[in-house]
């Protein structure tokens, strides 16, 4: 074989190396950093990394990936500077070897390199306006309290009826009960009637006009019209960065958890819950959900699952 074809040779199976390389950090991102970081996307739990190789040496970033909390415990002022701008939420100690914090090093520094300058934020939108308050809800409020007072008061009266005592008519008393007990189930029964038909879910038999599978990790939602049933699936399956759907459209979410305990929340145009699920480890529940108005519907996690609970929200699209 001649020296050049050796040379070609030779450079193809380091560009194979290293396009390797680059694909097992784009993977290793996926699964490890997507929940807490971006690339020139901004903040999240923690810092966008756009640019980090330049902020940070190389060796500092490759032991901070390594073993975040030894550089916390040694007191190292970056690590610290970190941990005290980002809520005191620490990096977690993910198990990875140098190896493959090498090659998140080197995909971080190519993604960023090749990410466009962050776009000039929008002007502040105008806070979205407060749902009205002659709403059902509010109503079901109104309702709910109204009878709590009538309690509270009933309370009270037989509090104070004890300072006097009396014979009572036990019969009277029963009688009493089973016209208050038998007067509250006819009107617990037509409020169900007359509210259960509005609810958003759909029968058990109905067929959804579409699947959304939803993985749920501290602390993102990810959304994707392939099964995520592990960590080492964020990295093979397309991710839906805001899903759209159609107006009327049946959906079907399919949500489970990565790690802990988490809920799927979501909330209309007007900020009021429609529909909710638990996402759990191990577990894929359906929630079936007609999307009736269109507008941005919000997604937060219901269950408090750490300490950056409260960054933990997401959303979709209606047209």
């Amino acid at each position: 074989m001649r020296f050049a074809e050796v040379l070609v040779f030779v450079c193809s199976l380091l560009a194979a190396a290293a396009a390797t390389a680059a694909t097992d950090g784009k993977v290793l991102f996926e699964q490890k950093c997507t929940a807490c970081h971006t690339i020139g996307g901004g903040k999240r739990v923690g810092p966008d990394l756009q640019g980090v190789t330049e902020r940070q040496p190389r060796d500092w970033l490759l032991q901070f990936i390594v073993a975040p909390d030894k550089l916390l415990a040694a007191k190292d002022p970056a690590a610290l500077k970190l941990f005290e701008e980002f809520n005191r939420i620490p990096m977690p100690n993910l198990g990875l070897s140098e190896a493959d914090a090498q090659a998140l090093i080197e995909f971080i520094a190519t993604a960023g390199a090749a990410a466009r300058p962050a776009a000039p934020q929008p002007a502040a939108q105008p806070a979205l306006p407060q749902p009205d308050l002659g709403s059902l809800q509010s109503k079901a409020l109104a309702v709910f309290l109204a009878i709590t007072a009538v309690i509270v008061l009933v309370f009270i009266w037989v509090g104070a009826s004890t300072r006097a005592p009396a014979d009572v008519n036990t019969a009277k008393a029963y009688g009493l009960r089973r016209v208050l007990f038998i007067t509250a189930a006819v009107l617990l029964t037509a409020l169900l009637a007359a509210t259960l038909p509005q609810a958003p879910y759909a029968a058990g038999d109905a067929k959804a006009d579409r699947v959304v599978y939803v993985a749920t990790r501290q602390f993102d939602f990810v959304f994707s019209e392939e099964p995520i049933t592990s960590a080492e699936d964020l990295g093979r399956v397309r991710r839906m960065e805001r899903p759209e759907f159609a107006r009327g459209e049946l959906v079907e979410f399919r949500v489970t958890s990565l790690d802990v305990n988490h809920g799927f929340g979501l909330y209309n145009p007007q900020r009021q819950l429609i529909a909710q699920t638990q996402a759990m480890p191990g577990y894929v529940n359906r929630l079936r959900v007609r999307i009736t108005e269109p507008g941005d519907y919000k997604v937060l996690c219901l269950e408090y699952c750490a300490a950056g609970h409260h960054l933990m929200h997401s959303g979709l699209t209606a047209k």
